[in-house]
């Protein structure tokens, strides 16, 4: 079932089928021997998975393994995956924020506040797709997918500044980017982080909730002045000079059309 689309771009949840689909984005790029599973696991956690070493083809079996799992969970998936036809084209790594290690114990991404926000730490569109607003589309559908299953808002840590990288290394995803899907700042880069560490700021889009369904027409009014509420289906009391309803009035009412809406 799509999530999103976007002309002839869809955009659904991953399954366990359609693992190799997150194989054929991320070939020929960073992501090749990650899958988009690193952010989820702490290097001792990866090593005892069997995601990162062992015999040739052992670990993309384990990381097949793990990502099929993830994708099978009932209340989310791993990500979203980009067709265009039947080909992939691109995958956006989501889920509530304690699912991903890496993200919960960095120094350069501490939460924000007590919200219980969704992350996208990662997203990838296959070479030959990009500049063509795969990405944003991308993000739109998370936010969308991350919403109907109660997430209050959703966050990203973005590279900070406007210094080019290649696109293969732009997987935190851009200012830019973000800003385009409805994202804000919400903090800077923060200080003291270690050499080398890559400079980030916060952002985050807020998840609006539907509203109640509105009460009987008089009530909240009524509340508010604090007179009691008229039943539904009752009539209100008759002011003071009024006209009665006579047998011409009742006739004049019958006979009345209401005003069509143009």
């Amino acid at each position: 079932m799509a999530t999103a689309r976007d002309g002839k771009l869809e955009i659904r949840p991953l399954t366990a089928r359609h693992v190799d689909d997150v194989k054929t984005v991320m070939r020929g790029t960073w992501g090749s021997s990650c899958w988009d599973l690193f952010p989820r696991y702490t290097a001792a956690q990866q090593r005892e998975l069997g995601i990162t070493v062992g015999a040739p083809g052992t670990a993309e079996a384990k990381r097949r393994e793990v990502l099929a799992k993830l994708a099978r969970r009932r209340k989310n998936s791993a990500g979203l995956v980009a067709y265009r036809g039947a080909e992939p084209i691109g995958f956006v790594s989501l889920g509530p924020r304690h699912d991903f290690s890496v993200v919960e114990k960095s120094r350069a991404t501490p939460p924000v506040d007590d919200v219980a926000v969704w992350v996208i730490p990662c997203i990838t569109v296959r070479r030959g797709h990009r500049g063509e607003g795969v990405a944003v589309a991308m993000i739109r559908a998370a936010v969308d997918y991350a919403g109907k299953r109660s997430a209050p808002a959703v966050e990203a840590y973005v590279r900070a500044g406007r210094k080019r990288v290649h696109d293969d290394f732009a997987f935190f995803g851009t200012k830019a980017m973000f800003a385009k899907a409805g994202f804000r700042v919400v903090r800077g880069v923060l200080p003291g982080l270690r050499k080398g560490s890559v400079p980030r700021v916060t952002m985050r889009r807020e998840i609006r909730k539907r509203a109640a369904p509105a009460g009987r027409p008089g009530v909240a009014a009524a509340r508010r002045s604090g007179q009691a509420p008229t039943a539904g289906n009752a009539r209100p009391p008759r002011s003071p000079g009024r006209e009665g309803s006579g047998p011409a009035q009742r006739t004049a009412a019958r006979g009345a059309s209401p005003a069509r809406a143009r």
